[in-house]
């Protein structure tokens, strides 16, 4: 099993000069145990999953074992509006797997407080709140000034599969805006046609699931002026993470937001639209008559996140929780 996205946000990005090379030796006080896995001292960390052989080596610890979980995958397992193929994995992880790793972690790391509190129903042990940390410095700013010449906005949605319902719900939205306004493209992310009149669209680009390292790289290489972030009014999407407000500050995009998304919710230079999706029309229409507020926007966003070393939070935690501190 390769790497996940996971491993990265909320361990390896912070945790990296603590943990030794996967086929090296040293004095660096933690080792992979898998792609998405590791031991320090008597601890073993779980990131999300990992190869079957794995995740049983976790259940049998006999030491501490924390696991890190960044999704709701018992309403994912259930959740109509989830892909078939994505809702069935959930669904085989959450029976093999996932109920066995939340009754025996010692201490979970859940990625949303919505996540923790319902972890926490049917959970005795400690649930502790952990936020991603990525290792891309935000956007400058630099790219909203072609709009003063006529640049068309560039307005992105940064999802994957598990988006597809909301994504559905605003693609014509999306479709009836670029054809109102001759200066807005539109990239959307979708492994297949969400709405064929969107499909076709001259400004409109669909780009296919990326694997990890190749999303990264193409992140460097992309800036945007409005990020779209719709969810579905459903148990998994409101348990999500505040994983792409960071992401969106990354791509240099002011972040679009359901009003009751709680991550979102009192944010600074985070924007809100109605819960539903499919009611985002008139939102959006507003964001592209102030398009040249963005940037002062974006810039509020950016100001307002803690004024700490981007790692320092969450290497604290992991220094709290493993038997790293005299190394």
């Amino acid at each position: 099993m390769s790497r996940l996205p996971s491993t990265d946000l909320y361990f390896r990005n912070a945790m990296a000069p603590w943990v030794r090379p996967r086929f090296g030796w040293g004095k660096r006080p933690i080792r992979a145990a898998g792609a998405n896995a590791f031991i320090a001292g008597d601890a073993f960390v779980l990131i999300r999953q990992d190869r079957p052989e794995v995740m049983r080596m976790a259940l049998n610890w006999r030491g501490p074992m924390v696991y890190v979980i960044d999704d709701d995958v018992a309403a994912g397992a259930v959740c109509p509006l989830l892909p078939d193929a994505y809702r069935a994995r959930l669904a085989r992880f959450e029976q093999a797997f996932h109920r066995d790793l939340l009754a025996r972690a010692d201490i979970v790391l859940a990625a949303s407080d919505v996540l923790a509190q319902r972890l926490a129903r049917n959970r005795a042990g400690p649930i502790m709140r952990i936020d991603p940390a990525w290792r891309q410095p935000l956007a400058d700013g630099a790219h909203f000034a072609p709009l003063a010449r006529g640049a068309p906005l560039q307005v992105v949605q940064l999802g994957s599969g598990s988006h597809r319902g909301a994504l559905a719900a605003i693609a014509p939205i999306m479709r009836d805006l670029l054809d109102q306004h001759q200066d807005l493209r539109f990239t959307y992310f979708a492994p297949r046609t969400i709405d064929q009149g969107l499909e076709r669209h001259s400004r409109a680009r669909r780009i296919e699931p990326m694997t990890w390292p190749e999303y990264q790289r193409w992140m460097a290489r992309n800036r945007f002026h409005l990020a779209l972030y719709p969810l579905a009014q459903t148990a998994f999407d409101r348990a999500r993470s505040a994983n792409k407000l960071i992401e969106h500050a990354i791509m240099g995009a002011v972040g679009l937001y359901p009003q009751g998304w709680p991550p979102a919710e009192g944010r600074e230079g985070a924007l809100m639209a109605p819960d539903r999706p499919e009611e985002w029309g008139e939102t959006i229409t507003q964001c592209i008559h102030r398009r040249y507020e963005l940037q002062w926007i974006a810039q509020s966003f950016s100001k307002s996140l803690p004024c700490v070393q981007r790692f320092a939070v969450q290497q604290e935690m992991w220094q709290r929780i493993l038997p790293i501190e005299q190394w």
